[in-house]
């Protein structure tokens, strides 16, 4: 053998050498401790630029897998008894389906339990807005009294004693320790994967789908502010794209500047809103509009839950007395179909109309 065709042998042998020991280290990677792998949820085009993580706390396979559990996990309720989900169930668009949230020992919450498909892309959490991230917002139901009514300190202690969770926390951040702020991005990490877009009002922004007339005419309504002086029929609106946004359907997210007093609120009202975070008197009874994609799957409707149907909500929105509600925020109070009207004035046709859209936002794939 010439020292060239050694040579050459000893090449292959070491370069098989090198490409098994980047196998095994690269397996050894994703099934290990501390390296998981990344995941990107499937956004659409339209909505890549609302969707972001925080820098501390990407996305995995593994973050997902142990989020879920916790979100599963009855453990984290101080009687054993109820979850996350169990507020947030998933055949129900991840509502509960009481006009407000039940905790422990079925102790009543003074809020309507919100659904949480997409809510990785919102900004602001709880109604109020009191949480600027998924990682905060994420601990305050195991602590609150009312909700699952367990410390933090116990919360570990019961996770330490479950045999698969030390594993499943050592392959989301490294090594086997549980601690509060690790509990915290599992679960948000969880919740940015609830991810929800297959409605046929999606399949309609991909050029897949056409509405049929009325789903069209409910469509038009819903994005277009009334102007009753535009010519002499005017311009028909049900001034809904206002408050919900095109596209996301949700509220403004640069601060607090999507939040809004919808009139049901009274003056001398034990839950303020948004005032209960900022203080500020212009804030009282402002709340943040909520997402509406699967808005049909998450009766009964409101912070307080007080409406049964989107039909009661319509009639809400349509009605003459929110215009002389105390504090209606002005995109509402000057929302009017005819010259100088006192409320939207929707026909029944209108209000008909903009149901069948909202029925255009289910994504039905996903639930079940």
């Amino acid at each position: 053998m010439s020292r060239e065709q050694s040579a050459k042998i000893i090449f292959c042998f070491s370069l098989i050498s090198i490409l098994c020991w980047g196998i095994s280290c690269h397996k050894e990677k994703e099934d290990g401790f501390g390296n998981p792998i990344l995941y990107k949820p499937a956004i659409p085009y339209y909505l890549e630029n609302y969707y972001s993580e925080p820098g501390d706390n990407p996305t995995t396979t593994a973050g997902i897998e142990l989020g879920r559990a916790l979100f599963l996990e009855k453990q984290l309720s101080a009687n054993n008894q109820i979850s996350c989900a169990t507020c947030h169930n998933p055949e129900k668009g991840f509502s509960d389906g009481f006009p407000l949230a039940k905790g422990i020992n079925d102790v009543i919450g003074r809020r309507n339990s919100p659904g949480l498909l997409n809510v990785g892309f919102q900004k602001r959490f709880f109604w109020d807005g009191r949480d600027s991230s998924l990682e905060q917002q994420s601990l305050h139901p195991i602590q609150d009294p009312k909700e699952m009514g367990l410390s933090l300190q116990e919360a570990i202690v019961k996770l330490e004693s479950i045999p698969k969770y030390p594993d499943l926390f050592g392959k989301t951040f490294g090594n086997k320790s549980i601690t509060s702020d690790r509990i915290a991005k599992a679960l948000a990490q969880f919740q940015r994967s609830l991810v929800s877009f297959g409605s046929k009002y999606d399949q309609f922004l991909l050029g897949l789908y056409t509405p049929s007339p009325v789903e069209k005419t409910g469509m038009d309504l819903f994005f277009q502010h009334p102007d009753p002086f535009a010519g002499l029929a005017g311009i028909r609106g049900g001034n809904c794209g206002d408050c919900h946004l095109s596209q996301t359907l949700m509220g403004r997210q640069d601060g607090f500047f999507g939040f809004h007093n919808n009139g049901l609120t009274d003056i001398g009202s034990a839950d303020k809103g948004l005032q209960e975070y900022t203080g500020k008197p212009s804030d009282f009874g402002k709340f943040k509009p909520p997402p509406l994609r699967n808005i049909a799957l998450t009766p009964p409707y409101m912070h307080d839950g007080r409406f049964n149907t989107l039909e009661e909500v319509i009639d809400h929105y349509n009605s003459e007395a929110l215009f002389s509600r105390p504090n209606v925020d002005a995109v509402m109070t000057l929302g009017t179909n005819e010259k100088f009207g006192q409320s939207l004035l929707l026909t029944n046709q209108e209000k008909k109309a903009i149901i069948s859209f909202l029925h255009m936002l289910t994504d039905s794939s996903f639930v079940h």
